[in-house]
């Protein structure tokens, strides 16, 4: 599978598509701020939920949406399993074994806490399927961020796919060649070891050419910067901007002061 197949952002011109950049900055900073002080499994999973709707709303495939529950899949199980095994408080005690105490309340945390991470990773998903790398270093250039540094985030966030893309050739040609990925973790964890080193050899010498393309274009130059596509608030998106900013201060507001979203199975505590 190639890069492009990694690649979160879905082109398109839906209504989160026309949505200026920093905009839907505001909302990602304002829903990380709320699901990290939530603590609320209901919460959690209307935060999915919206995410889930918002996504299919901009036209991202369905396929894509099921590819990064099968990446995450094994991490939330694994905070689910190991989450009870290091807070062994509260009740109904489930099973005690020796040192082994799983207690209901434990299981819950663990559940709310791999609900958090998918939640957080679904906010991610929704920000760049629907945003262009360009407009995100353009959201950040105008919000005061030196060009530099923008232009590292977006080359940054697209190595990310084109990492996974390369991986996934190399492991498909080393399989090709009979080497077996199946087996025990700590099997499986030696077959992986020489296909992440020519990954990370490819990856390497790709952002060398980059580093060699950039400097002949000029990078760096201390000239003004143009570009042909500039952001430009419209009154939907100013009006988006006070939603969002508004939302997320009188969210957080409730949530520090009388507790709303911080117990595991009611919004108030």
């Amino acid at each position: 599978m190639s890069a492009a197949g990694f690649d979160l952002y879905v082109p398109g011109d839906s209504w989160l598509h026309r949505v200026d950049a920093r905009v839907k900055l505001a909302f990602v900073l304002g829903a990380l701020a709320l699901l990290l002080v939530w603590s609320n499994l209901p919460l959690f999973v209307l935060a999915l939920g919206l995410t889930h709707l918002a996504l299919v709303s901009a036209g991202v495939p369905g396929t894509r949406l099921a590819r990064v529950w099968r990446t995450l899949a094994p991490f939330l199980l694994l905070i689910v399993l190991l989450w009870p095994l290091f807070n062994r408080g509260g009740t109904p005690v489930l099973l005690e074994a020796g040192p082994l105490r799983i207690t209901g309340r434990a299981l819950l945390a663990g559940v709310g806490a791999a609900l958090r991470i998918a939640a957080l990773s679904f906010v991610f998903v929704l920000w760049l399927s629907t945003t262009d790398q360009r407009q995100i270093v353009r959201g950040f250039v105008r919000l005061g961020l030196p060009f530099g540094l923008g232009m590292a985030l977006t080359i940054g966030l697209r190595f990310i796919p084109t990492f996974a893309g390369v991986f996934q050739t190399v492991s498909d040609a080393q399989q090709a060649r009979g080497l077996v990925l199946s087996g025990g973790v700590l099997r499986r964890a030696r077959a992986m070891i020489p296909i992440l080193i020519a990954a990370l050899v490819t990856v390497l010498r790709l952002s060398e050419q980059l580093g060699w393309t950039l400097e002949a274009r000029a990078f760096g130059a201390p000239v003004p910067r143009t570009t042909l596509h500039d952001l430009a608030m419209r009154p939907v998106d100013w009006l988006l901007l006070v939603l969002v900013v508004g939302s997320a201060g009188v969210l957080l507001w409730l949530s520090l002061a009388i507790g709303l979203g911080r117990g595991l199975l009611w919004p108030v505590v």
